[in-house]
Formats: structure tokens, C-alpha cells, sequence
């Protein structure tokens, strides 16, 4: 069978297929040199199970390579892996006593909350588009970029009124001084950014933006958008209701790496009591029904579905999805494509949506 028959039934990527084949762990049995097509024999997938078994209980690939075609005894590795995993129940217990005896573990992180409901008074000099010079905080898109929009309108974290940057991504939302100086030809503008530390320190830090053009932009001329125009394809297998499992960034895990936690740790930063995406609901034919907060967006003019996305019309994002299985749970990954991603220019986050039966 060809890999990407062979992949289905062992229920693996091709590129998982292609990587074993580079270490050497689980070689197709023939190439054709012609078109380059790996093929396998239905015998190979209980070698692939084996490999998936010595993973799941903490074997690398290299030592899964040596007990499969070496012809060493395995005793060894199995005994030093023995002896780990009963240090780690070890380690365990002796934490569990630590917390039961009442160690508490504080969240220590408390936002930065002002005021930001203030009167537009307008500057017509800020108007337009503004790169960031000097900065160590992050200020901006990957371009370094930021818009001061006509009257003040916010987009992404950002809205302003005279002498004022307002900064809310969701948790934080607070003020920042700013002032014009003219140098040369170049108007500048210094932002004394605020940190998190701000009430305790009254630290601020010195961001300089020099402006680069005088344009009346609107969110929809600066939002990145996908392209939402694709046909109905269906897809039986995403029908039905779907709830919030958990939230995770491609900076915190990689997609392919996602396991589901049984019992996740309530009030972690990906599994969250209280998400603001709660569910999402395919229906056939490619309508949807989602729900934020407490408030239910249905609608062909809101959002559509084909096969392998979600096309949200609103903000013209095309979010893919992929359903992965686990034990007798199945579970949506999908794309979920934020300010950050629109204004940002950031990669996707994501979140996981666990099947209601």
C-alpha cells in the first residue's frame, strides 16, 4: 500500500511515516524510482504500534532503534526506564504530601487596570501610520508598526485620544503619556509605555515611533484577511456539537503534540473554566452556530463551514480544523485567529473543542 494508505491505517501523518523512514525505525519495503512513491505491507503496521507503545512509556527513537534492530538485549533499557519511572512515583508522593500539608500556590500576575473610557479630544497629527524606532517591549506589529486610526477608533490593543495611547488586550487596559517632537523632516512620537509593575514602581519605558505617512486608515484596510471564498464540501465527520476543552498558543505547543489531559489542573492557562469561545455547532448543508460569551452568532452572512474550515465572514478568517481521536473521545482542533493574527501578524492560536455525544 502507498504511505498515505499505510499512514490512515496506522492512524499517523505522513511525515511521521517519512521521519522513522530517515532514522532508520520502520523503512518502506520498496521505493519506485519513477515517481518516488514509498509503499508498505499491512505486516509493518504492528511494527509502527510497537514503535507507538515504547514512546508512549518514555523510550527516545534512538533507544526504540536499538531494542527493534540491533539485536542487543533490551534488558537493560528496560530496567534503567523501571527504575526511572519509580523515582518519578517517588518524587510524586513525596509532592503530593507537600501540597496536601498546604503549600498554596499563588497566581501572583495581577493585571494592569485603569480608567481607558475617556473623551475623544482629536490630533490631527497623529492620524496615520507609525513605525516603531527604538523599543525592548514588543510595542507594535511584526512590522513594528502601529495605526492611529480617525477618531480615535480602536483596532487590535490600540485607541487614543489627545496626548493619549490606550493600550486593552482583553486583561490589561490602561493609559500612556505621549508627546510629538519634530527632528529634522521626521515627526517623532516618545510613549511613555507603562509596565505591568507600574503601581507598585511608577516605572515607564521611553518608546519612540517616527510616523510614516498621513493616511486615514480604517481596521478594514489594515486587517489581514484569508481567503473565505471556497465551495461546500461536506464532511460528516465534523457534524454535531462541539465544546471548549482547552486553549493553547503555537508558542506554548506544537499542534501535532497536543495530548488531552484527563484531569487538566483548574485554572491553568490552557484549560480554562470560563472560555470565551464556549462551543461551536456544524450543522449540515455548512451552516454554524457558535457561541462567545453569552452571545449566540449564527447565520450563512456570519460563517460557513466546507471540509477542513471554518470561514468566518465577519472578520474574513478561514480557520482549519482537524479532528483527532483519543481513548473514545474525538476532539476539534481548530484555528483560532485573533487580533494578534489579524493586526499582529502573528501565527494562529488555537483551540481544542471536545465532542458532546
Amino acid at each position: 500500500m502507498k504511505i498515505g494508505d499505510f499512514a490512515k491505517a496506522c492512524g499517523t501523518k505522513i511525515s511521521v511515516l517519512r521521519h522513522y523512514d530517515k532514522l532508520g525505525l520502520l523503512k518502506p519495503l520498496y521505493i519506485d524510482r519513477f515517481t518516488e512513491y514509498r509503499y508498505y505491507d499491512s505486516s509493518q503496521i504492528a511494527v509502527f504500534e510497537r514503535i507507538s507503545e515504547l514512546k508512549a512509556v518514555g523510550f527516545s527513537l534512538a533507544q526504540i532503534h536499538s531494542m527493534l534492530y540491533s539485536g542487543d538485549d533490551s534488558g537493560e533499557l528496560f530496567a534503567a526506564k523501571k527504575a526511572q519511572l519509580e523515582q518519578q512515583l517517588r518524587d510524586l508522593e513525596t509532592l503530593k504530601t507537600k501540597i496536601n500539608g498546604g503549600i498554596i500556590m499563588e497566581q501572583k500576575f495581577k493585571p494592569l487596570i485603569e480608567n481607558t473610557d475617556l473623551p475623544f479630544v482629536n490630533d490631527a497629527q497623529v492620524i496615520g501610520k507609525w513605525r516603531v524606532e527604538r523599543d525592548n517591549t514588543g510595542l507594535g506589529d511584526r512590522e513594528r508598526c502601529v495605526y492611529f486610526l480617525p477618531g480615535g477608533e480602536f483596532y487590535w490593543c490600540f485607541g487614543w485620544t489627545k496626548g493619549k495611547l490606550i493600550y486593552d488586550d482583553g486583561v490589561s487596559r490602561y493609559v500612556n503619556d505621549y508627546r510629538l517632537e519634530q527632528r529634522g523632516d521626521d515627526l517623532y512620537m516618545i510613549i511613555e509605555l507603562k509596565s505591568q509593575d507600574f503601581p507598585e514602581t511608577g516605572e515607564v519605558t521611553a518608546v519612540a515611533l517616527r510616523k510614516l505617512d498621513d493616511v486615514h486608515y480604517t481596521r478594514e484596510q489594515i486587517s489581514r484577511k484569508d481567503d473565505i471564498n471556497k465551495p461546500f464540501i461536506p464532511d460528516e465527520r465534523v457534524l454535531g456539537r462541539w465544546k471548549a476543552f482547552c486553549y493553547f498558543t503555537p508558542y506554548e505547543l506544537k499542534k501535532e503534540d497536543f495530548v488531552p489531559l484527563q484531569n487538566p489542573p483548574a485554572g491553568s492557562c490552557n484549560y480554562l473554566s470560563d472560555p470565551y469561545f464556549r462551543e461551536i455547532e456544524f450543522e449540515a448543508g455548512g451552516h454554524v452556530r457558535a457561541v462567545y460569551g453569552d452571545e449566540v452568532i449564527s447565520g450563512d452572512d456570519k460563517s460557513t463551514w466546507t471540509r477542513g474550515c471554518w470561514l468566518r465572514k465577519w472578520n474574513s478568517t478561514a480557520c482549519a480544523y482537524e479532528i483527532k481521536r483519543f481513548a473514545d473521545k474525538e476532539y476539534l482542533i481548530i484555528e483560532w485567529k485573533s487580533g494578534d493574527y489579524r493586526f499582529g501578524g502573528h501565527e494562529s492560536d488555537y483551540y481544542v473543542m471536545a465532542r458532546e455525544q
